[in-house]
């Protein structure tokens, strides 16, 4: 059983609380309370007229660098009613290599509770993961896979960045088949703090402090996934979006992140 779970996130900007924005873990969870819908995708075809630009060039150039080190992550958990029994549910997220030798970043709330993870690469080989390290209280993890040759990403420096600034979101939106989904948009903000109510983590809520906002596209089956710049550097990582409002996307900065990445790459 897959479903997905919403979580409500209030947006603290200053002394402003923005307590009417519903905002949803770049995650597509499973919830006992919501009920489960087919994805519904609605195409359009493009103005022949219209030719790409030097952005979208760019934008290509970067999807083709950094879209095979991006994986698909599965996690399993059992959850128990004391009417039906044990019933397995599972969450999809996203997450990138950061190791040739199968060491992969993603959100500690993508694989929170999980009794069995499963990553499955671009080229479609899933392989059983091992949670390796986790820091929930920044909403960090590290999976390892028997793998080796694997493409990794490089990371960037989020310090760096300006409003304004061009950036591309990787992941695996809704857990749709057919590899990972591809969004664009800008740094809309570098120091918003939000805070997430999530039952599975000490305290109910998630806070997260100084991270980047973007105009790309953020959905469920998103977090973990990489946020990078025109250069392909990874800048951020995906981690959550409004689902009352278009274009309102919030990523970790990878400079808080990267001593964790880091570490987990160099550690035995």
């Amino acid at each position: 059983m897959s479903r997905n779970r919403r979580t409500t996130i209030a947006i603290v900007a200053g002394a402003v609380l923005l307590s009417a924005c519903s905002v949803t873990f770049g995650r597509a969870t499973a919830s006992p309370s919501s009920a489960a819908s087919p994805a519904a995708v609605t195409a359009s075809v493009p103005d022949d007229s219209t030719s790409s630009g030097a952005a979208d060039d760019s934008i290509i150039q970067v999807v083709k660098e950094v879209e095979p080190a991006v994986v698909n992550v599965t996690a399993t958990s059992t959850v128990t009613n004391p009417f039906f029994g044990d019933s397995s549910q599972q969450a999809t997220g996203s997450g990138f290599i950061v190791s040739a030798n199968g060491v992969i970043f993603t959100n500690d709330h993508v694989i929170e509770g999980a009794s069995k993870v499963e990553v499955t690469l671009p080229d479609g080989r899933s392989f059983d993961a091992t949670v390796t390290d986790t820091d929930p209280s920044r909403d960090f993890a590290v999976l390892k896979i028997d793998a080796s040759d694997l493409p990794t990403v490089a990371l960037g420096h989020s310090s760096e960045l300006q409003l304004g600034q061009s950036v591309v979101a990787i992941g695996y939106a809704l857990g749709l088949d057919g590899g990972p989904t591809v969004t664009s948009g800008i740094i809309s903000s570098l120091e918003r703090t939000v805070q997430a109510q999530d039952p599975n983590t000490s305290g109910g809520v998630r806070t997260y402090r100084n991270i980047l906002q973007t105009s790309a596209a953020i959905n469920p089956g998103n977090s973990g996934g990489p946020l990078v710049d025109l250069n392909g550097d990874v800048i951020g990582i995906s981690t959550a979006g409004v689902s009352s409002a278009d274009n309102i996307g919030f990523a970790i900065s990878i400079d808080a992140a990267r001593s964790f990445i880091e570490s987990a790459v160099t550690g035995p």
